[in-house]
């Protein structure tokens, strides 16, 4: 972890770069190890499981997946346990390296140009849409609608702009740029012309392994009971994920409705 007074440098300081503020200083960070790169713990698998559940759509052995900002590599790991096809997006050469090393088709770009039309099955974002300035979402979407197969899934997950409980999150990173709700994820996904699958709180499986199963036999029914009491408070026509840190969001392309953004 970073204990140094040093500001880590923020991607706009470099003309507008997305790449600027994703340096060595950022993965040490993160404390994304090159020891650690593609491993998952128990509930980090389970998490993943249960957002893939979400989408409500098979992806066997075969699939062809893109990991859009693949940090240290989980998802990839994820992926290659199930025999997809993975490949996989960063800002950071290191980052680059150590996928490559570990065999996974990985390319250093801030967009998805490398990539050919209807390329994918899968395309996931995990803790990625937070970092693009907002003015630049549509043209990702853009991007991803272009990437994916028709009938493909592209899977966001970022900081629960609808609660308090997001903000630590958001605010945690300084390379965080956009904090987005329910409602602005839904404009944007309506906007991309791209079909709703899911969106709302992160799946919280109960089974996550010691201790976190413990934890969550106590939290997850005490967080309902705070969403629903929120909700009736503040907006009972239209409930919102409060409790949750973090929104998900499930879309599929359909390639007759894209637009360019």
């Amino acid at each position: 972890m970073n204990t140094t007074n040093e500001p880590i440098p923020l991607p706009h300081e470099s003309e507008g770069s997305l790449r600027a503020g994703y340096g060595n200083e950022y993965t040490e960070w993160k404390d994304w190890s090159a020891e650690a790169f593609g491993t998952l713990s128990t509930r980090e698998e389970a998490d993943i499981s249960a957002q893939f559940n979400a989408a409500k759509t098979p992806f066997p052995p075969g699939t062809l997946a893109l990991d859009i900002g693949f940090g240290n590599g989980r998802l990839l790991g994820y992926g290659a346990k199930r025999h997809w096809q993975m490949h996989g997006t960063e800002l950071n050469e290191g980052l680059v390296e150590r996928a490559r090393k570990s065999g996974f088709d990985a390319v250093y770009s801030e967009d998805l140009s490398p990539f050919p039309d209807s390329s994918f099955n899968l395309v996931v974002a995990f803790d990625v849409m937070e970092h693009i300035p907002q003015d630049q979402i549509l043209g990702f979407l853009a991007q991803v609608q272009r990437v994916l197969l028709d009938g493909g899934v592209f899977l966001a997950r970022f900081p629960n702009g609808d609660s308090p409980f997001g903000l630590q999150i958001q605010n945690g990173d300084p390379t965080h740029l956009t904090f987005i709700g329910s409602m602005r994820a839904e404009y944007f996904a309506n906007k991309a012309g791209m079909e709703i699958v899911y969106l709302g709180g992160e799946k919280v499986p109960l089974r996550a392994g010691f201790p976190h199963t413990a934890h969550r036999l106590l939290a997850i029914p005490i967080r309902g009971m705070m969403n629903t009491f929120l909700n009736l408070l503040f907006c009972p026509r239209d409930p919102k994920a409060f409790c949750s840190v973090n929104l998900v969001m499930i879309l599929r392309a359909h390639k007759s409705n894209a637009t360019t953004g």
